[in-house]
């Protein structure tokens, strides 16, 4: 099996995003992808052009970006064969989706395609649940 040379692994805590997806994939999909505490862990081929994400909304676009490019793997293919009520239940649930990324961890590898040399970008993104008391 040759090697991806250009790919985004994608690690993140968000149960809203694992709720949505889990009333269209099959539980072999979901279970190949959230591990036990609730991590989604997701490889992706890349272009070299891509943009590493700076915030939770640009997480969510950039995922769904990344689904669409790669309808071959199995959560590219139930985000293809369910986009529009994906998209429904995520503008529906927009808040709540974005407000969800947890513990976000990106990392991108591209080979430059004019001079060969290897790119390596890493992006994290933490965020901590706040309670308001009265």
């Amino acid at each position: 099996m040759e090697e991806m040379k250009n790919y985004a692994e994608m690690e993140f805590i968000n149960p809203i995003v694992i709720d949505i997806f889990s009333h269209f994939a099959d539980n072999s999909v979901m279970a190949g992808v959230v591990s036990e505490n609730g991590t989604l862990r997701m490889r992706f081929k890349v272009s070299p052009d891509i943009v590493p994400p700076t915030s939770s909304e640009q997480i969510l676009s950039l995922m769904f970006a990344l689904f669409e490019s790669n309808p071959d793997t199995p959560m590219g293919k139930c985000y293809m064969e369910n986009q529009t009520a994906i998209l429904r239940e995520t503008i529906y649930r927009l808040g709540q989706v974005i407000d969800g990324f947890r513990d976000v961890r990106m990392t991108i590898n591209v080979t430059d395609p004019e001079t060969g040399s290897n790119k390596r970008t890493q992006f994290a993104l933490t965020k901590t649940s706040h309670t308001n008391r009265s």
